[in-house]
């Protein structure tokens, strides 16, 4: 009974995940550009059963995830609070800089960060945002003078990527390049377009993930069961040969 119960467990262990994302998916519903996360399941090793036919058939082992991705679609926009906010119409991504490394967003929910004479544009972690060529934008506050917010809004870079939907996921709705999604690249205008004073809504679909849940959860419910019966077989066997 072994096959079945590691059958069994890697169901168990691979929608216990499919749930985690789901339930992370459904708490962002609110987010601002948040991009909901996706899975993709793929069987496990598939052996000859010791049965006489002709036919060959052949025993499955169970599943596991083999990869997940972002849903990088645009979502609906929704009027925003300041003249700083922006939503990228088309594809595109906001680079911004906390330092240490280079990360991408759409949440445009911009604000202005105040160092002595210098006021930067950053997001609402504090991060950097940065311009086309990489750079902080930034302007010089004079005594008496207000922050012109048209013009660090149009210093704004947007970036892309060949295969945006492998971008890997980081805290605070911010995320990496890697292998997979190639350099980030520079687009110019006429790829996208900015609206300002708009911000992009959460791509969460609050119908499909319940019903992603809901499939997910009877998934592990039937997984779970495949272990108890198995568990119930060893058992009947033990007492047989007692």
């Amino acid at each position: 009974m072994k096959p079945a119960f590691y059958t069994g467990a890697s169901g168990l262990i691979a929608f216990q995940s499919r749930l985690d994302v789901v339930g992370n998916n459904i708490a962002n519903s609110n987010t601002i550009a948040y991009k909901p996360t996706t899975t993709s399941f793929n069987d496990l090793l598939y052996t000859e059963m010791y049965v006489n036919t002709q036919n060959d058939p052949l025993s499955g082992h169970g599943v596991k995830i083999i990869g997940t991705g972002i849903d990088a679609e645009q979502s609906n926009l929704r009027e925003g609070q300041s003249t700083l906010d922006l939503a990228i119409i088309g594809n595109g991504w906001f680079c911004v800089e906390n330092g240490e490394k280079r990360l991408y967003t759409r949440d445009g929910s911009f604000g202005i960060s105040l160092d002595g004479e210098q006021a930067y544009l950053v997001n609402q972690s504090g991060y950097f945002v940065l311009d086309a060529n990489g750079e902080r934008i930034s302007t010089r506050v004079r005594q008496g003078a207000s922050i012109d917010n048209d013009e660090l809004t149009q210093r704004v870079g947007v970036f892309g990527f060949d295969y945006p939907e492998a971008l890997t996921p980081v805290s605070g709705n911010l995320y990496s390049e890697n292998e997979l999604t190639g350099e980030a690249i520079v687009l110019t205008e006429g790829q996208y377009e900015l609206a300002q004073g708009y911000l992009e809504q959460s791509g969460v679909s609050m119908a499909d993930e319940m019903v992603n849940l809901i499939a997910a959860q009877r998934a592990y419910q039937l997984s779970a069961r495949v272990v108890q019966t198995a568990d119930e077989l060893e058992q009947t066997i033990n007492s047989l040969r007692a």
